[in-house]
């Protein structure tokens, strides 16, 4: 509750007393109509979400601890993203995970919702010279090209997107991956949750989806590093790979 008055101060700053008044009425509106308490992780909730939220800590507020930072380094971004790969990060944010992989990739293209986060990274990594950059509508990947893609990560984002919009996402990874290539996500597993904003999505329905277009599931997981780390109890990191041949 705290962190949403916060955000409401900071749009109201920003934005104006009738504009804030706006997105409070839209927002109860939309709680009404589907009898929840926060908003459905639509594209343009996320959009009002990440445009107006405080950037200043580069995401590092929803770190654990140093540790823990350390061990998704080092136990599953780098086993899983090798170097000079060609990378995709979807919602980098301010950077919190693009600091490892623009070392690693030959090129890394970074795709975010919010022109605000493409802003704030084109403005930390401008001296690298391995980076794309792009804001999206939130769904669409079709100015990359198909098969171009080694290795895809995106932690701490697929948790907000909506079951429906994660599966168009996965259409399109099975045409951008080049064969052999794989992703790594983090999202909901457990569908809607009050607590944290997750979406209607599950580990299941992840499975279903990979099997739909084409990918094959390597591996799902919440916790690594013989159980010492983990994400929420209500998420979970799917690896998936695209086959090096059809899939009968």
């Amino acid at each position: 509750m705290r962190k949403r008055l916060q955000k409401l101060r900071r749009m109201q700053e920003k934005h104006g007393y009738f504009a804030t008044a706006r997105y409070i009425s839209s927002w109860l509106g939309r709680a009404l109509r589907t009898r929840r308490l926060h908003p459905p992780n639509t594209i343009i909730d996320n959009l009002a979400e990440w445009s107006n939220y405080d950037w200043s800590a580069r995401g590092e507020e929803w770190t654990q601890d140093t540790l823990w930072k350390d061990s998704i380094v080092k136990e599953v971004l780098e086993p899983n993203v090798p170097l000079e790969a060609n990378i995709l990060e979807i919602g980098p944010g301010a950077g919190r995970w693009t600091e490892y992989l623009v070392r690693r990739a030959e090129h890394l293209t970074l795709v975010d919702l919010t022109p605000e986060c493409i802003r704030l990274c084109k403005k930390r990594f401008g001296d690298f010279q391995n980076v794309s950059y792009f804001v999206n509508d939130g769904k669409d990947l079709s100015f990359i090209p198909g098969q171009s893609i080694d290795r895809i990560w995106s932690f701490d984002v697929f948790v907000h997107i909506q079951a429906r919009d994660i599966e168009n996402y996965v259409k399109q990874f099975s045409t951008i991956l080049a064969p052999g290539g794989r992703g790594i996500v983090h999202h909901s597993g457990k569908g809607a949750l009050h607590e944290g904003w997750r979406s209607d999505m599950t580990a299941d329905q992840m499975v279903i989806f990979c099997r739909k277009y084409g990918l094959s599931v390597i591996e799902q997981f919440n916790s690594w590093g013989d159980g010492i780390h983990h994400v929420r109890d209500s998420d979970v990191v799917t690896i998936f790979e695209k086959p090096t041949t059809a899939v009968v």
